[in-house]
């Protein structure tokens, strides 16, 4: 019986530890300074990817995955092994029962075919069990990872608010849109705070 490989599963998790990471073009010119009442924009998916913190965040993500991958495809082949090897005694025992037709007593032969019913048995448990292992692991990593990515996200969020808020208090700025939640579809690009933030998040970078 075949073994199904759940590497295939579990590669997604690389693929979620990396989309965060995912650039889009950054507009060209800088903000002017704004007045009473006026609003501005962020794309926070280019602060989330270009800013130090962003960057680290990703870089801790992506860790955690490759480690739980890895974890992973040793856990398999073991599993695998476990299966192959199986599968091979049972070859073996039918090897010998087809050649061993006309020479075997009847009752050799009906020992040799209970051993080899059981180990059928054997093979179908230990292949099931295998399977059920391997998910089971692939669905830890993926919590894990998704929980790591959720701290990180809560944490980043607690250094983004104060200074976005900053920034809309020194600009004096009645709202700041965010660019990437869908509902801009048209703005002036010297109304971009996007590099600014990215600057000031570097900024506080390593501090508390």
């Amino acid at each position: 019986m075949k073994f199904v490989n759940s590497m295939m599963v579990a590669a997604c998790l690389l693929t979620a530890a990396t989309a965060v990471a995912q650039e889009q073009e950054a507009p060209a010119a800088a903000p002017p300074a704004a007045g009473e009442g006026a609003l501005a924009y962020v794309d926070l998916q280019r602060v989330a990817a270009e800013s130090d913190a962003g960057q680290q965040a990703n870089a801790r993500v992506q860790e955690l995955s490759q480690q739980k991958l890895s974890e992973i495809e040793v856990k398999t082949a073991e599993l695998q092994g476990r299966v192959t090897a199986l599968n091979e005694q049972l070859q073996e025992l039918q090897q010998k029962l087809q050649q061993g037709q006309t020479i075997m007593s009847a009752e050799a032969r009906l020992e040799l075919q209970r051993q080899i019913a059981k180990l059928q048995i054997d093979v179908e448990r230990t292949t099931q069990d295998s399977q059920a292992e391997a998910q089971r692991l692939t669905q830890d990593a993926e919590a894990e990872v998704q929980q790591l990515q959720q701290e990180l996200q809560i944490e980043f969020q607690k250094r983004l608010v104060p200074v976005l808020e900053q920034v809309a208090l020194d600009r004096k700025l009645a709202f700041i849109f965010s660019a990437s939640e869908g509902g801009l579809i048209w703005a002036d690009t010297s109304l971009d705070l996007t590099e600014e933030l990215i600057e000031l998040l570097n900024a506080q970078t390593g501090a508390p």
